[in-house]
């Protein structure tokens, strides 16, 4: 009777089959008694039958609401994309329900290797270096027989007798289920008990089961999701690439940095140690820019080779992409790496990326030839230019000794030849002034020394150059100047040159006795400006010719534009130099209602303490 009441001292934590042994020997007793027990031990044997059973209710209810709550857990793995939350809450429930010491979730890597995913134990304490150790050969019957596994007691159980790592550390209760999806091994769930033996039950092997088969599809969901944003983030990473490498290599056609920009977006994308890029010339190829450790011309067969059949060449640690437009070399691709291998599943982006490279290299080979050529032209016009100026001088010096009778006085109609000899040199020296100016913008070596000016001052200079034409055609002239007028930050010079050349348009295309009028001032919606308006009521400009107006040599074919003189260079001359000054030019005009000319130049500012 004393060892039946001390078994009867039990914890409601105990396992079910202790209390089924208890029942059992209360049932015996009782038969042993054969109905001679006193009221009162029979009482006694009643009440204890009556507390062994009420503990297996609660027992199974409380084993029944964990199974349920886990059950409910482990329902949520497959519709949650957050798979490592909620096989984390999982496990939590399973080391509880199972009175487990800690858990593991292992899975295995590339290399077939077991790596510790994730981990909990029963008291919520980080796992030390020990904690992380556990039994491969548990682990490695259990992906074998690819079904659970389960020991009561691992240091005698002879499936392990000859495991090192079980008695090395000390392992009892051990549970393992293996993560099986379509046949495919992919880890282990792991649970052991280091102090106790007996912990897990076939109910707990049965429940492991279940959970490691719903963890085993939540984790290949959660992979293909993985790889599904891996591969989008991937393609985002490689249109990011190209628009910024398209954006950046054709910011500037300059070829120099057109190559050295296609040198570094190329071992960005190829993920390379370094590259070079060459273009193709007479003489073979030409390397235009390296960068990082490459020597390309230590191997040129593989290059040749490259050009030649149009494909690349794909090596370990080297690739040679040609540059191809319209299936025609253009150059090619040298890039190399040292420590690793090419990713050859990339290499359809760093083709595309070769393709677009191709294109700028290109680009940047005609602007080049383009710019030699309009720098050359602009050379030969300077050069013609200034080789005019001196016959230029003598001949209307010339005319001008003829004129002024001081080898004998001419003739009436000898002076009317003379007189058109002055006007059309008058009119080649504009013109040649024009080209040289036009060469020296174009070649970048026209320069303005701006410093601050009256407005008014480079007006009066404008004036007296094509003040007497206006005279002559009786045109109607009106100035209005704001008083109190700042000086305005120009190079005097240049500056009387835009005037005279919009004042010279104005007198030109505007009829006999019409009005010009030259209105400045300061606007409010324009500050640390000074505007300019040149208006006239001349023949006005077309919408179509406003939009080729400032282009060099342009002429409108209205007949009355042909037929006065001009080159149709200087409202180009006069749109650079106003850009120069950091101002802008502009027109409004109707066709036959007139013309009025706009333009800005800056305000000289004071320096601090004047």
């Amino acid at each position: 009777m004393e060892n039946l009441q001390e078994n009867l001292r039990i914890d409601s934590k105990q396992p079910k089959e202790m209390l089924a042994q208890l029942k059992t020997q209360i049932h015996q007793q009782r038969k042993s008694l054969n109905g001679n027990a006193s009221p009162e031990l029979a009482a006694h044997l009643k009440s204890w039958e009556n507390m062994v059973h009420q503990l297996q209710t609660e027992m199974l209810l409380e084993k029944s609401a964990q199974l349920s709550l886990l059950y409910e857990v482990s329902q949520s793995i497959n519709e949650s994309l957050e798979w490592r939350r909620t096989i984390q809450a999982v496990m939590n429930a399973v080391i509880r329900i199972t009175e487990a010491e800690r858990g593991m979730l292992l899975l295995l890597d590339d290399e077939e290797d077991l790596e510790i995913e994730m981990e909990s134990t029963a008291s919520g304490e980080d796992f030390t270096e020990e904690d992380k150790q556990f039994s491969y050969s548990i682990v490695k019957q259990a992906l074998e027989r690819s079904e659970p596994l389960i020991t009561t007691n691992a240091q005698v159980d002879p499936r392990f007798e000859h495991s090192e790592s079980i008695v090395a550390y000390g392992l009892r209760s051990v549970l393992c289920a293996p993560l099986i999806h379509e046949g495919e091994p992919q880890g282990v769930v792991y649970l052991d008990n280091r102090a106790k033996a007996g912990i897990f039950s076939d109910e707990d092997r049965a429940m492991m089961g279940a959970f490691a088969e719903q963890a085993a599809s939540a984790l290949h969901k959660a992979r293909q999701h993985k790889q599904t944003n891996q591969a989008l983030s991937e393609k985002i990473r490689e249109l990011t690439i190209l628009q910024e490498m398209a954006r950046d290599l054709n910011t500037s056609l300059e070829f120099d940095r057109v190559m050295e920009g296609s040198v570094t977006w190329a071992i960005a994308a190829a993920n390379a140690r370094g590259g070079a890029i060459g273009t193709l010339a007479e003489e073979g190829i030409r390397w235009a820019a390296k960068e990082g450790r490459v020597d390309p011309e230590a191997d040129p067969s593989a290059v040749s080779r490259c050009i030649a059949t149009r494909k690349p060449l794909l090596e370990e640690k080297r690739m040679v992409l040609p540059l191809l437009r319209e299936d025609r070399p253009v150059g090619v691709l040298y890039l190399v790496t040292e420590d690793r291998t090419f990713n050859m599943d990339r290499i359809e982006f760093v083709l595309r990326v070769a393709d677009n490279i191709a294109i700028a290299v290109e680009n940047a080979r005609l602007y080049e030839a383009l710019r030699q050529a309009n720098l050359a032209k602009s050379e030969f016009v300077s050069l013609v230019s200034h080789e005019l100026r001196t016959p230029m001088t003598s001949i209307l010096g010339y005319a001008d000794i003829l004129d002024s009778d001081i080898v004998g006085e001419l003739q009436t109609e000898q002076r009317e030849f003379v007189s058109a000899i002055q006007r059309n040199i008058s009119r080649m020296k504009v013109l040649v002034s024009d080209l040289m100016d036009i060469s020296r913008i174009e070649t970048g070596r026209l320069q303005i020394n701006p410093r601050p000016i009256q407005f008014s001052d480079a007006l009066d200079d404008a004036m007296e150059m094509v003040g007497e034409l206006i005279e002559e055609k009786q045109q109607i002239l009106t100035i209005d100047i704001w008083d109190r007028l700042p000086p305005a930050y120009a190079d005097p010079d240049r500056l009387t040159q835009v005037l005279t050349n919009l004042l010279s348009n104005a007198m030109k295309y505007t009829p006999d006795q019409g009005t010009i009028a030259i209105r400045v001032w300061l606007p409010a919606e324009e500050p640390g400006f000074i505007r300019c308006a040149v208006a006239d009521s001349g023949i006005g400009i077309s919408p179509k010719d406003q939009a080729r107006l400032f282009t060099k040599f342009y002429r409108a074919d209205d007949p009355d534009v042909r037929e006065q003189p001009g080159t149709g260079l200087g409202l180009a001359i006069t749109k650079n130099l106003v850009e120069m000054h950091g101002g802008r030019i502009w027109v409004k005009s109707e066709l036959g209602e007139g013309s009025t000319f706009f333009f800005t130049i800056p305000i000289s500012v004071p320096e601090a303490g004047i």
